[in-house]
């Protein structure tokens, strides 16, 4: 019996070594699965399943365990895809906590201010010093979802933004339900601004210069009709006045359409080979009247230019680059002067340069001669018939021909206009 007993006893020991062994290994199993899942790996199978309350709670991570890691990762999967959405974003987005530290940032808002990795979790103030991000941020706090804030910031340049100065609409919203924080969405209009001024400036220039010509007309004919239409001495005169001013409203119009039609960025243009020398010289002895007119030398050198200088490009374009600076050059140089037009090459491109001794362009002026409608002298430049805008079209054409235009000047001293031109290579001709 003792023998027995102790055998009994032994056993019972035993089982119950066991079952605490099977208990412990299926908890500790049941604490891997939750830290496989917390780091996002797919959890193992609980196989010691304990009798009791701790088999249940096996049985019930086995059955969930699946589920949760494909859940977590689809989470993840989405939350990486909207990293990528939001990272490919050109907008700034910044998210903020109720404390305004922050909680997000994508490339854009890192570029624009100047933010990276260990912005995230730092105050707004200390990272952005503008004060109007700044109360866009508090502004936005003080909505409730759906209601979002609505603004345009004009922001300084580098002392603010890691960017020169900007023009930013922003929105922001107020994020509903869960922890409270807002999420404020930056877009950059400046250019769109810009091209609005431009527009607006425009507008009001392109009025101005179509009222001017069209007012004359009107008051050289109502002369005629009211006195001096059957006076001789005076019909002729005013008849010859208002074909001036005919003349000056259609170039205006041609110049408008051209300028419009260039900056449509349509390629209108038929490209082929072209000798730019013997281009130039028709265009200057198609001026040799005028400038003997004017009592000005007009000539022409090409004897740095390689054969006939040829470039792979639009006759038409050509010709209306350098009759519009030739016939510049004339209109500003006195009586005694002289325009020179000279052309020179290299394997890679050629030069033309058109020089004239006339009034010179103020170096404050430079810069924006080649603006629409911009003249350095509004009275003597309408006096001579311009209409402001052949620089502006000498520029686009230039362009579109994938060269440049300079212009070096001495108020008093006379100006050089540089136009640079490809050679004619690289490029396939249009049909």
């Amino acid at each position: 019996m003792v023998y027995v007993a102790a055998a009994l006893s032994l056993a019972l020991v035993v089982a119950v070594v066991a079952s605490a062994a099977r208990r412990g290994r299926a908890a500790g199993d049941v604490a891997m699965g939750l830290v496989r899942l917390a780091e996002g790996a797919r959890p193992r199978r609980v196989l010691a399943r304990p009798s009791g309350g701790l088999g249940s709670l096996v049985d019930a991570f086995n059955a969930a365990a699946p589920e949760v890691y494909e859940r977590l990762r689809d989470l993840e999967a989405d939350r990486r895809q909207l990293r990528v959405v939001l990272g490919a974003m050109a907008e700034a987005v910044l998210a903020v906590d109720p404390r305004r530290r922050l909680l997000f940032a994508n490339a854009s808002a890192d570029a624009l201010f100047g933010l990276d990795a260990s912005s995230v979790g730092r105050l707004i103030p200390e990272l952005i010093r503008s004060p109007q991000v700044q109360e866009a941020v508090e502004a936005t706090f003080r909505l409730s979802h759906p209601d979002a804030y609505h603004a345009e910031l004009a922001l300084a340049g580098r002392d603010v933004l890691r960017s020169p100065a900007r023009i930013l609409a922003v929105r922001g919203t107020p994020l509903p339900g869960g922890p409270p924080g807002a999420v404020l969405v930056f877009h950059d209009v400046t250019e769109l601004r810009r091209l609005e001024r431009m527009r607006q400036d425009f507008v009001a220039n392109a009025s101005h210069e179509l009222k001017t010509p069209l007012a004359s007309i009107k008051a050289y004919a109502e002369t005629l009709l009211d006195w001096a239409l059957e006076d001789p001495a005076f019909n002729r005169r005013y008849l010859e006045r208002i074909d001036e001013q005919a003349d000056r409203l259609d170039a205006l119009i041609r110049d408008m359409l051209s300028l419009a039609r260039l900056e449509s960025n349509q390629d209108f243009f038929r490209h082929g080979p072209l000798g730019l020398v013997d281009v130039l010289r028709d265009r200057v002895e198609a001026h040799r009247d005028r400038a003997e007119a004017a009592e000005l030398a007009l000539t022409f050198d090409a004897d740095r230019a390689d054969g006939d200088a040829t470039i792979l490009a639009d006759e038409e374009a050509v010709r209306q680059v350098f009759d519009n600076l030739i016939d510049n050059a004339i209109k500003y140089t006195p009586p005694g002067g002289s325009v020179r037009v000279t052309c020179s090459t290299t394997p890679s491109e050629a030069t033309v340069e058109v020089a004239d001794t006339g009034v010179g362009i103020p170096r404050e002026d430079q810069a924006r001669i080649f603006e629409r409608f911009y003249r350095v002298d509004k009275a003597r430049s309408r006096e001579m018939g311009g209409t402001g805008l052949g620089l502006a079209i000498v520029k686009h054409l230039v362009s579109s021909l994938r060269g440049r235009v300079d212009v070096a000047s001495r108020l008093g001293s006379g100006s050089t206009f540089t136009v640079r031109l490809p050679r004619a290579q690289g490029r396939a001709t249009k049909d």
